[in-house]
Protein backbone atom coordinates (compact mmCIF):
# COMPACT_ATOMS: atom_id res chain seq x y z
CA UNK A 1 0.00 0.00 0.00
CA UNK A 2 2.95 2.05 0.53
CA UNK A 3 4.59 1.98 -2.81
CA UNK A 4 0.68 2.70 -4.12
CA UNK A 5 0.73 5.88 -2.32
CA UNK A 6 4.50 6.31 -2.73
CA UNK A 7 3.57 6.62 -6.81
CA UNK A 8 0.20 8.19 -6.85
CA UNK A 9 2.13 11.25 -5.22
CA UNK A 10 5.12 11.21 -7.84
CA UNK A 11 2.46 11.83 -10.81
CA UNK A 12 0.87 15.31 -11.66
CA UNK A 13 -0.86 16.75 -14.12
CA UNK A 14 -0.01 18.87 -17.08
CA UNK A 15 -1.65 20.19 -20.13
CA UNK A 16 -0.70 19.48 -23.77
CA UNK A 17 -1.72 21.67 -26.79
CA UNK A 18 -2.25 19.60 -30.45
CA UNK A 19 1.74 20.64 -31.26
CA UNK A 20 2.85 19.69 -27.83
CA UNK A 21 3.53 21.96 -26.40
CA UNK A 22 2.96 22.21 -22.70
CA UNK A 23 0.13 24.48 -21.34
CA UNK A 24 -0.85 26.33 -18.01
CA UNK A 25 -2.64 23.90 -15.92
CA UNK A 26 -4.81 25.47 -13.15
CA UNK A 27 -5.02 23.01 -9.99
CA UNK A 28 -6.71 23.72 -6.89
CA UNK A 29 -4.81 22.51 -3.55
CA UNK A 30 -5.92 21.63 0.26
CA UNK A 31 -5.77 24.60 2.68
CA UNK A 32 -2.62 22.92 4.47
CA UNK A 33 0.42 24.04 3.67
CA UNK A 34 2.03 20.78 4.80
CA UNK A 35 -0.17 18.79 2.27
CA UNK A 36 1.61 19.27 -1.16
CA UNK A 37 -1.12 17.04 -3.09
CA UNK A 38 -3.24 18.88 -5.74
CA UNK A 39 -6.93 17.66 -5.81
CA UNK A 40 -7.81 18.96 -8.93
CA UNK A 41 -6.29 20.02 -11.76
CA UNK A 42 -7.76 21.36 -15.37
CA UNK A 43 -6.74 22.42 -18.88
CA UNK A 44 -8.41 25.69 -19.66
CA UNK A 45 -6.61 24.93 -23.24
CA UNK A 46 -5.15 21.53 -24.31
CA UNK A 47 -5.42 18.16 -23.50
CA UNK A 48 -5.17 16.99 -19.72
CA UNK A 49 -2.35 14.64 -19.36
CA UNK A 50 -0.86 12.63 -16.43
CA UNK A 51 2.98 13.13 -16.13
CA UNK A 52 5.74 11.90 -13.30
CA UNK A 53 7.51 14.29 -11.22
CA UNK A 54 10.81 14.64 -11.66
CA UNK A 55 12.79 13.08 -8.86
CA UNK A 56 15.70 14.96 -7.13
CA UNK A 57 18.48 15.42 -9.67
CA UNK A 58 16.92 14.76 -12.72
CA UNK A 59 16.13 17.29 -15.13
CA UNK A 60 13.46 17.29 -17.99
CA UNK A 61 14.79 17.61 -21.45
CA UNK A 62 14.99 21.18 -22.97
CA UNK A 63 11.91 22.43 -24.58
CA UNK A 64 12.37 22.08 -28.75
CA UNK A 65 10.14 21.49 -31.57
CA UNK A 66 11.40 17.96 -31.75
CA UNK A 67 10.21 17.12 -27.61
CA UNK A 68 6.79 18.63 -28.72
CA UNK A 69 5.82 15.89 -31.49
CA UNK A 70 7.77 13.44 -29.21
CA UNK A 71 5.73 14.46 -26.58
CA UNK A 72 2.56 14.14 -28.89
CA UNK A 73 3.05 10.78 -29.99
CA UNK A 74 3.87 9.52 -26.37
CA UNK A 75 0.74 11.52 -24.77
CA UNK A 76 -1.65 9.34 -26.88
CA UNK A 77 -1.64 6.70 -24.24
CA UNK A 78 -3.16 9.69 -21.88
CA UNK A 79 0.27 9.42 -19.93
CA UNK A 80 3.79 10.69 -20.12
CA UNK A 81 4.68 8.39 -17.38
CA UNK A 82 7.71 6.02 -18.40
CA UNK A 83 8.96 7.77 -21.39
CA UNK A 84 12.37 9.40 -22.41
CA UNK A 85 13.42 11.70 -24.80
CA UNK A 86 17.14 12.02 -25.73
CA UNK A 87 17.55 9.53 -22.67
CA UNK A 88 15.47 11.89 -20.08
CA UNK A 89 12.29 10.89 -18.69
CA UNK A 90 9.43 13.06 -19.89
CA UNK A 91 9.00 14.69 -16.03
CA UNK A 92 8.34 17.89 -14.47
CA UNK A 93 9.59 20.00 -12.33
CA UNK A 94 7.57 20.02 -9.00
CA UNK A 95 6.33 23.50 -8.49
CA UNK A 96 6.88 25.12 -5.06
CA UNK A 97 4.34 26.62 -3.06
CA UNK A 98 4.25 30.52 -2.31
CA UNK A 99 4.85 30.88 1.29
CA UNK A 100 1.77 32.24 3.42
CA UNK A 101 1.92 35.10 5.32
CA UNK A 102 1.11 35.16 8.97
Amino acid sequence: MSIALWLAAAITTVCLEPSGSLSPVICTAPASRLDARRDVCECPSGRRTEAPVCAAGEKPPPETRALNAFRRKAAEDGSLAGDRFQDRPLCVIPTARPARRP
